[in-house]
């Protein structure tokens, strides 16, 4: 019985802790993979090479995707070439990859460097458990990534 309450001291200390290490994704995120995009509504201004998408939007790259109700798209131009180099999401967003799942408020992605931070009431889901927190900070190529702020969890029997 003590091993047992012991254990269970163990494992419930993440839940009141204020950083929680999580695995996202799979960690063979193809980050060169194309990237669709559907919404509502689109606006490009062509002079600071921005995209805003409005109303249900939904953006997929490879096994990755995220929804939100709004979506700014930020260009670079890399060798001689404009690719998306940010996406930042406001409202409602939810980030799915693989098997796993992350929601909250606002999220930004960077392309180059596969790494998504996910604020404003973060909700993590992973085989029927889920992690809260107030940020998430995720890296899509090694999967791994930290939840920070008041972290909260839900343990399984």
């Amino acid at each position: 019985m003590l091993r047992a309450l012991a254990l269970l001291a163990v494992l419930a200390f993440p839940a009141s802790a204020q950083q929680s290490q999580v695995g996202f994704g799979s960690g063979e995120f193809d980050r060169s993979a194309p990237v669709e995009v559907a919404a509502d509504s689109l606006e490009v201004d062509q002079a600071t090479g921005r995209a805003t998408l409005t109303g249900n939007v939904v953006i997929a790259q490879g096994e990755l995707r995220l929804s939100a109700q709004r979506v700014t798209v930020d260009y670079a131009t890399v060798d001689g070439d404009r690719r998306i180099e940010r996406l930042n999401a406001e409202g409602d967003v939810l980030i799915v990859a693989g098997q796993d799942a992350a929601e909250g408020q606002e999220a930004t992605y960077t392309l180059g460097t596969a790494e998504i931070l996910l604020s404003g009431d973060v909700v993590v889901t992973q085989d029927g458990a889920t992690l809260a927190g107030d940020r998430l900070a995720v890296n899509l190529e090694s999967g791994s990534g930290t939840v920070t702020g008041r972290v909260r969890t839900t343990l399984q029997p």
